[in-house]
């Protein structure tokens, strides 16, 4: 029999899984991205010059990643995590006003590669204090 406690935990495992991918896959997207524009120009006009579907990811990670890392905070109060995910978006946040898309390679992977840490060292804080 499963209580509640454990099934919150188990979709808040999944939950945290999806972030974590969400957040490799956006460190993946800001490596390959200048790749492939050099290497498969076509796209360079279509799908890539749109920006607004990436404002979406990157708002909904950060969004998902915020809530994750809060609701984990309270019950190991280990703030390094939060503390990533803030970095994290004043890397984004340069990039869009003062920086401009020549620096959307390094600001991009600096700042996915934070949330990712954020998401693997929430992961061992949780870990360490869950007494399940």
């Amino acid at each position: 029999m499963i209580t509640t406690m454990e099934h919150t935990h188990r979709h808040t495992l999944k939950i945290e899984k999806v972030g974590f991918y969400l957040s490799i896959l956006c460190a993946i997207h800001c490596i390959a991205t200048p790749v492939l524009i050099t290497l498969i120009p076509f796209l360079g006009g279509s799908l890539m010059a749109d920006h607004s579907w990436e404002l979406w990811f990157i708002g909904g990670s950060i969004l998902l990643a915020g809530v994750i890392l809060w609701i984990d905070y309270r019950k190991h109060f280990n703030t390094i995590p939060l503390l990533l995910l803030i970095g994290s978006l004043i890397f984004k946040l340069m990039e869009v006003l003062w920086l401009g898309e020549s620096f959307e390679f390094i600001t991009g992977s600096i700042g996915a590669l934070l949330i990712a840490s954020a998401y693997y060292i929430n992961w061992k804080a949780k870990v360490k204090s869950c007494s399940c």
